[in-house]
């Protein structure tokens, strides 16, 4: 942000971040005549706006957005090593379903105050006069502002993320930190470790049967059942808008399948309503209860759980893939690509499936060779599938 004294004689802006279009029209038609209002459509838009010089003095932020939700920005603005920015009023925007966790959360986290939906051209009035002060007195707003006082973020000595692609990797880094620490635990105790990814299935179809808001509910809902059948032990992190990490420490593959099931079985019965429309939701899932030895990372770990997991949502969602089926029998004559080609285009399957690791097997220098020709930066993937056919072996 700019010097303070510069900017005093300039109207006060609000920025609402909302993925909700139909959100954000609502409050620049309320608030238009009187404040300046810019608009963010998800929380790295947002990041970007708050630090590229444009002078903010509000911010309405909603918690539920893709890829970086709002108590990530929360967080963002209150680690920021510009005083200015971190002591930004943020009103959260939250829906009537959001429960008291939710909101004791974000208020520990800095939120100034909160505003349901949907809400009121006076209610949001009002709400924005006690944290915004008049033009002709300093734009930057204490955070003491209004009638509550804020508690003060606790002094982080790491680089706090401030794009959302640093909040991407940032959540990365900590499943990986964290992974690694309950890894060493379980070598160090001689324990098994398991590991669940899990995806929501269809979500796109979700959106074009409801709308925004109620996607975003439903997804909150998800996260809470989900996390209602882990336990006290156990690390569940919410990867993404429809993705979670799962870590079970002392957790062999048969107890972490039971709790697959557990979880499967909950989105399963959990029953959701649009207005007239009924439905319910599945999930794709990965599990990887490998062998622990010194050698083992736990990025391995999960880059297993990570190609059982796309096997799970390939294969048409709604299932956990715990193992590898595919086999082949000493006594069938291998296929080459060719052959395992010409069978999938005929549609026998069945026999590309028996042969599925050796024929991948034989597909990796090739992979390997066009990515490096064609830059076609599937290094990600090539990385998976050497885990995968390693795991195998």
């Amino acid at each position: 942000m700019t010097d303070s004294a510069a900017r005093t004689a300039q109207s006060q802006t609000i920025l609402v971040v909302d993925d909700s279009r139909v959100i954000r029209k609502a409050v620049n038609t309320i608030l238009a005549g009187e404040y300046e209002i810019i608009e963010a459509e998800n929380g790295g838009e947002a990041l970007r706006i708050i630090h590229s010089g444009v002078d903010i003095h509000l911010v309405l932020l909603d918690l539920w957005m893709p890829d970086v939700d709002g108590f990530e920005v929360l967080e963002a603005i209150r680690h920021d090593n510009d005083p200015d920015i971190a002591a930004l009023p943020v009103i959260i925007v939250t829906g009537h379903e959001d429960d008291a966790e939710i909101r004791n959360r974000a208020e520990a986290i800095g939120a100034s105050d909160f505003i349901g939906k949907p809400f009121s051209a006076l209610e949001l009035r009002n709400n924005v006069a006690l944290y915004i002060l008049p033009p002709d007195r300093t734009n930057v707003i204490p955070i003491t502002a209004g009638t509550r006082t804020m508690r003060q973020p606790d002094v982080d000595s790491r680089p706090q993320p401030r794009t959302a692609e640093e909040i991407r990797r940032h959540r990365e880094e900590a499943l990986n930190i964290e992974g690694q620490k309950l890894l060493a635990q379980a070598l160090r105790m001689r324990q098994p470790l398991s590991v669940m990814r899990l995806q929501v299935d269809r979500v796109k179809a979700l959106l074009n049967k409801t709308d925004t808001e109620f996607t975003k509910r439903s997804l909150y809902r998800i996260h809470k059942a989900i996390e209602g059948e882990t336990r006290h032990k156990d690390l569940l992190l919410r990867m993404g808008p429809t993705d979670f990490a799962l870590i079970m420490p002392n957790t062999d593959n048969a107890e972490a399948r039971e709790i697959g099931k557990n979880i499967f079985r909950v989105i399963r019965h959990t029953v959701f309503r649009y207005g007239d429309l009924k439905f319910r939701l599945t999930l794709s899932g990965g599990l990887s209860t490998p062998r622990l030895d010194s050698k083992t990372q736990f990025k391995t770990v999960l880059a297993l759980a990570d190609v059982r997991l796309e096997r799970a949502y390939n294969g048409g969602g709604n299932r956990i893939v715990h193992d590898d089926l595919f086999s082949v029998d000493s006594n069938i004559k291998e296929m080459t690509l060719d052959e395992a080609a010409e069978a999938l285009r005929i549609g026998q399957t069945s026999q590309v499936a028996g042969q599925a690791a050796k024929v991948l097997e034989k597909m990796l220098p090739l992979l390997r060779f066009i990515n490096h020709k064609a830059g076609l930066q599937i290094d990600d993937a090539v990385r998976k599938i050497q885990i995968y056919l390693k795991s195998l072996e």
